[in-house]
């Protein structure tokens, strides 16, 4: 009987051992870290390509004879290098063919501007018209005396047969009265014809004067034509001289091609493209940022800019700008997401780099000195949405709301809730419970 006791004792005994054991056994383990005080920096990191704020398009100046490019993609020209030239035969010919316009023009001008002979010619005319008006007033004063001389033989021969009437007059001195009077009226009748033809004569004269005057009239209106039109082709003249000079197309800028568009000897229209050229020391690094996230980006943060495309390893920039606008954008996810790009600027342009090469960009926009800090897999959010740490006190978990400054992908600030001396858990997993007793796995 005492040895069933015996046994049941020792039964118990090694059961309550067990017990008091497991209950100072871990249920689990877990990363753990303690707080640190460091610098903490925000920022932003997305994909990026490299793009030029413009470029320089070389283009036709005129219709022409392109002669061959020799320049390829890469090759670096000074401000003022011939990059593409032009056949100048027939822009040489036009230059000349201009310039003898103008010649001819000129010659015209002076022949027109000379009125010496219309001149002279308008001098005589005008003494011939006053010649025979004086002849015209001279024959006037002579018909007069021949209508007075008519008058005087008719009033004679009227006298005279009443003479005769009375037998106080010879039929003789009849005879010779009515051979006055018709001498006086054959004599008044040629004074008339006389001065008919010299009023006939006059009034053709004046037309001497006039013709003169409006061919010289004609002459000074013909004259401004052809000043106009040596105004035009002096223009001309200088459009022809100029389209001579832009047949060595230069570049504009110290730069590279980007692109040749033509390169064999064609005939091209005024403005066919024939190369692109850029500055690449001009060029930009252009991210798409999701807005919520570029609203925090100012002109002149600092930037990381990095990618298997540096080889030499990331290098420094700063931002350029914000662009005004967003666009909507589908993730890879296939999230439609509003985003805006966000240029920034190399401080220093790695050799091999060229346009449109894809990097990545850090845009560090905030940073805290002296900020407790841990790594942003401790934290996580209860179900009202507040940030939350697994805290481990006595080898047991305890849950701790805390307040969260600036995070980036690494850290977070931690502003309240927590001491530089607490330890926390840093990967949470849903097994991991409030009071759970643990075994800490210090990272």
């Amino acid at each position: 009987m005492k040895k069933s006791w015996l046994i049941v004792l020792v039964v118990v005994l090694v059961i309550v051992l067990l017990t008091v054991w497991n209950s100072f056994q871990a249920e689990a383990t877990v990363d753990v870290t303690s707080p640190k005080v460091q610098t903490i920096r925000a920022f932003v990191e997305e994909q990026a390509v490299t793009e030029l704020p413009h470029d320089y398009l070389i283009s036709m100046p005129i219709a022409g004879w392109l002669e061959p490019i020799r320049l390829r993609e890469g090759d670096g020209v000074k401000k003022g290098d011939v990059v593409a030239r032009l056949e100048t035969d027939d822009l040489r010919d036009r230059v000349v063919q201009a310039e003898q316009r103008i010649a001819v023009l000129e010659t015209q001008i002076a022949e027109t501007s000379d009125h010496r002979l219309e001149a002279n010619a308008l001098i005589e005319a005008k003494a011939t018209v006053k010649a025979i008006d004086e002849t015209v007033k001279a024959a006037e004063a002579k018909l007069e005396a021949s209508q007075a001389l008519l008058d005087f033989t008719s009033t004679e021969m009227e006298r005279l047969k009443r003479l005769i009437e009375r037998t106080s007059a010879s039929e003789r001195e009849m005879r010779e009265a009515q051979l006055e009077f018709r001498r006086a009226r054959a004599e008044y009748q040629s004074d008339t014809l006389e001065l008919a033809a010299l009023k006939t004569l006059a009034a053709v004269s004046y037309i001497g004067p006039k013709f003169i005057t409006d061919y010289i009239d004609r002459k000074s209106f013909t004259l401004e034509q052809r000043k106009k039109e040596t105004v035009e082709a002096k223009t001309q003249f200088e459009i022809e001289k100029r389209n001579l000079s832009r047949a060595e197309i230069q570049s504009p800028v110290d730069g590279v091609v980007l692109k040749r568009h033509k390169t064999r000897r064609q005939y091209l229209a005024a403005g066919t493209s024939l190369l692109t050229i850029g500055r690449l020391d001009d060029m930009e690094v252009i991210a798409d940022v999701l807005t919520e996230r570029a609203t925090r980006i100012q002109p002149g943060d600092e930037v990381e800019i990095f990618g298997q495309a540096l080889p030499e390893g990331p290098t420094a920039g700063h931002v350029l700008r914000v662009y005004p606008s967003g666009f909507k954008k589908i993730s890879s996810l296939g999230v439609e997401q509003q985003r805006v790009k966000v240029a920034v600027k190399l401080d220093r342009r790695p050799k091999p780099l060229g346009v449109g090469f894809r990097l990545y960009v850090r845009i560090y926009y905030d940073r805290a000195d002296n900020a407790t800090t841990i790594p942003r897999t401790c934290l996580f959010r209860d179900s009202k949405g507040g940030w939350n740490v697994m805290l481990v006190r006595n080898g047991k978990t305890e849950l701790r709301a805390v307040t969260v400054g600036l995070m980036n992908d690494d850290l977070a600030q931690i502003t309240k809730g927590l001491s530089h001396e607490e330890t926390v858990v840093t990967r949470l997993s849903h097994e991991i419970k409030p009071d759970m007793r643990v075994e800490m796995n210090d990272r």
